[in-house]
């Protein structure tokens, strides 16, 4: 994300938190440098869940020292390390994920707040890939595609709004049933 960004989320007077890639190279060294220093390290918070015999722990490291992190970031007041363990039958995964904020928030906050972002990302993006094939589609010149994903995007929305998670199932019991699909966006 560009750094002009960040300057027209704080002009427009909203706030920000931001992934780090890897091809952010410099940026991400100086984050790796201050939240591996604890003296740094301003807040720390770890959540625990235990769903389907997996266990996920998620420990956020927030640090309020942005000292060498450039002033061209609009705003910024935090940055945040996320380390991820994901453990269970035939899973032992860990990961580190790094972000960017204007939030000058605890670390219990802001690891709710990304977890909750990610979990409505990941429930958005599975529903389009596998469900509605949307990586595979051949739709592909002028705006096809993007019209096409906001189709879906409606469809989705619409069937969760009338009680329908599965997408698999909605698409299955409605396809056929011009009366019912309707009735659901009347």
């Amino acid at each position: 994300m560009p750094k002009k960004t960040t300057e027209t989320i704080i002009e427009s007077g909203n706030d920000y938190v931001i992934g780090v890639k890897g091809n952010q190279k410099k940026l991400m060294g100086q984050i790796r440098e201050t939240t591996s220093d604890e003296n740094n390290i301003t807040s720390i918070s770890t959540i625990i869940e235990k769903s389907k015999g997996r266990k996920e722990t998620r420990t956020a490291f927030v640090s309020n020292n942005t000292s060498n992190i450039s002033k061209e970031w609009s705003g910024l007041k935090s940055i945040i390390r996320i380390e991820r363990t994901v453990t269970g039958k035939n899973i032992d995964r860990k990961e580190t994920a790094y972000y960017i904020s204007s939030l000058s928030s605890d670390a219990h906050g802001l690891n709710i707040g990304i977890r909750n972002h990610w979990g409505i990302e990941n429930r958005l993006h599975y529903v389009k890939d596998v469900t509605f094939k949307e990586d595979e589609s051949k739709i592909n010149t002028g705006f096809a595609a993007e019209n096409f994903s906001s189709i879906r995007n409606i469809a989705i929305n619409i069937f969760r709004e009338n009680g329908y998670e599965g997408m698999r199932q909605a698409t299955r019991l409605l396809s056929n049933d011009i009366r019912k699909l309707k009735k659901m966006i009347e």
